[in-house]
């Protein structure tokens, strides 16, 4: 569905959490089993956060915004960018600014910004070492990074990856040869949500529509909070430090 269309559509607020809660689609999965991770590795607050590679905008707007004085969004699609846009104004948000750019040549100063965020980007890179340096660059010496990246095997193809994904080793080895410490990590959609993905493609190239089965995935966040790392799973945030 158009995203325009579907923000037309889930005006009211009340409708919005409602269905937020019910049907499954990659952001919904993202924000039960993913986002309350992000959000605990995130500083309470800060001075200047930069997230690359927003998408449509789950982190800058609901675990960003609120919590740095400034905000910068870049993301390489000019459609993304114009529904950030429209949803900034909508919502007054002041404290956001957007730029169009790539990970892999960010245009931003060295050192700028306290903490970088970069959830699923750099698998998309054909450089993922290029596209970490420039991550690392503009931050500062004890500047963080959270980074999250797929965990292979895939539960499905996907076309737009240049790199299947990474384990915590690989990770680890990355991120040392960038001068970064890691401090915390940890793991997210495991089986069950690797499962709603599969319902997610069915419904979608079958029906046009999301499947209402994202209870699934709060029943993975709940019952499945220990040894992750026996269920499969498919994601890793990483937090990281920028050495001296």
């Amino acid at each position: 569905m158009d995203p325009a269309l579907k923000d037309k559509l889930l005006q009211p607020l009340w409708l919005r959490r409602f269905v937020r809660r019910i049907f499954a689609t990659g952001d919904t999965v993202r924000r039960v089993v993913q986002k309350p991770i992000v959000d605990t590795f995130l500083p309470d607050r800060g001075d200047r956060a930069i997230d690359v590679g927003v998408g449509r905008g789950m982190y800058t707007f609901d675990s960003l915004q609120p919590r740095f004085r400034q905000v910068v969004a870049l993301e390489i699609r000019s459609d993304h960018i114009a529904y950030l846009a429209d949803y900034k104004k909508r919502n007054g948000l002041t404290n956001i600014s957007l730029v169009q750019g790539s990970a892999e040549h960010l245009p931003f100063k060295a050192g700028v910004c306290d903490t970088v965020l970069c959830t699923e980007v750099i698998e998309h890179l054909p450089s993922d070492e290029q596209g970490l340096q420039e991550l690392v660059r503009i931050l500062p010496s004890g500047g963080q990074l959270i980074i999250s990246v797929p965990v292979p095997p895939a539960p499905r193809y996907d076309g737009a990856h240049v790199h299947e994904g990474y384990t915590y080793h690989q990770m680890k080895e990355l991120l040392d040869g960038c001068s970064m410490n890691i401090h915390s990590w940890d793991y997210c959609l495991l089986w069950m949500s690797r499962s709603v993905l599969h319902l997610i493609a069915l419904f979608e190239n079958k029906l046009g529509f999301p499947p209402p089965v994202l209870f699934l995935c709060y029943i993975e966040r709940w019952f499945f909070r220990y040894r992750k790392d026996l269920f499969r799973p498919y994601d890793i945030i990483i937090k990281s430090t920028k050495k001296d």
